[in-house]
Formats: C-alpha cells, structure tokens, sequence
C-alpha cells in the first residue's frame, strides 16, 4: 500500500495535467486551479499539528513554490491587463533607457506625449475604477470558502506598490515629472477597494437575513 507522503506527488502530478488541458484558459485559471489547491494543501496540513507538517515537510514545501510561482504569474496578468497603456509605456521607456540613458528617453518617447498616457490612464478617480475592477474580478476567479483571496489581494497591493514605485522613479529620472496618484496612494486606494467591498458583501447578507425574517412573519 502507498504511503501518505507517496501519495501527494501523484495528486501533485494530476493538478498540473488539469491545469495545462486544452479547456481550461492558459491566461488565468490554469493559475488560479494551481494557486487554490497547492494553498488548500499546504493549510490543511499544517493545520493538522506539528506531526504532519513535519511528516509531509518535503510536499509542503514544493505546494508552497508552487502557489507562490502561479500567484505570480496571476496577479502579473492581473495588473498587466487591466493597466496595459500604462504597463507598455513604462516598459518601453525602460528599455531605451538602458540603451541611451535618462537624459535622452524624451528623445525617443516625447514628454507630451508621455504626460497625456499618463492623464488619460492614471488620476486617481481612474486608478479607483481600474482597481476596484481587479478586485471584482479576483472575487469570481477565488473561491470564498479557499480563504486565498485576503491573501492573494495583499499580495497584489505588494505588487501593485513595486510596479508604481518603479514608474515613480522612472518618471521623475527621465522627465522631472511626479507620477500621481503615487505608489503610496495607490496601496491606499488598493486597501480601500478591498474594504468597501467587504462591507457591501456585509450589508447584502444583512439585508438578506432581514428579508428572510421578513418573509418567514409574514407567512
């Protein structure tokens, strides 16, 4: 008969052949099949005390790598899709940065044509739309009852911190200019999405439950 521990690398095994099928979209939820399940895996068993965790070290470690890796992968999709204008402006000015230095990328990308990028894809009532619409959206692709999506969303705000910071220095290198809202202000918007969200979810079960009590008086 197998072993606990030789059975987690044939299930290990099964996830990666469900997630790389035909059917199943290599963009997001081939991640999101990956994230879930290794996150699922890696709390249960610790869950489950120090015995097991220690029993099943090996697995744990290797469903950690992969969660972090697919989450990754994730939320790199995630701000790349919904920031896209942004994302291939900053990339564009870093690579000729590195190939003719920061006094010259106005040469190549104009500062006109820079700031309006910037004024059409990045005040701070766009960036609350844009993500409040990464949140949404990262409600449906993760399961409420996984528990990763807390996890996954302050991860993102990391990312989101990094990636803004990035363009931070290099609008100010390359063109003097200060990028608004700034990283700090996106992180705090980022938050903001995530609680108001959370007490809209609230108030629709309190309004719900009221609904029920409602009902169940009148019959």
């Amino acid at each position: 008969p197998y072993s606990p521990q030789k059975r987690a690398p044939p299930l290990s095994g099964s996830l990666n052949e469900c997630a790389e099928r035909e059917t199943t979209d290599q963009q997001y939820a081939a991640n999101v099949m990956r994230m879930e399940n290794s996150y699922f895996f890696t709390q249960s068993m610790k869950q489950r005390g120090v015995e097991m965790t220690a029993l099943f070290q090996k697995q744990i470690t290797g469903a950690s790598v992969i969660c972090k890796q697919s989450t990754d992968a994730y939320l790199g999709w995630m701000i790349k899709r919904e920031f896209k204008a942004m994302h291939s402006l900053f990339s564009n000015i870093s690579r000729i940065r590195k190939e003719v230095g920061d006094a010259d990328v106005p040469i190549h990308v104009p500062r006109a044509q820079f700031v309006r990028t910037l004024q059409k894809e990045s005040s701070r009532e766009i960036m609350r739309e844009k993500i409040g619409v990464v949140y949404a959206r990262m409600e449906k692709h993760l399961s409420e009852s996984g528990g990763l999506l807390p996890v996954a969303w302050k991860a993102l705000v990391k990312v989101l911190y990094e990636w803004f910071g990035r363009w931070e220095k290099l609008s100010t290198s390359c063109y003097k200019f200060i990028l608004e809202p700034s990283a700090i202000d996106v992180v705090r918007i980022a938050k903001s999405a995530s609680g108001s969200s959370s007490t809209k979810k609230t108030s629709a079960r309190t309004s719900d439950m009221k609904s029920e009590r409602h009902n169940f008086v009148s019959i």
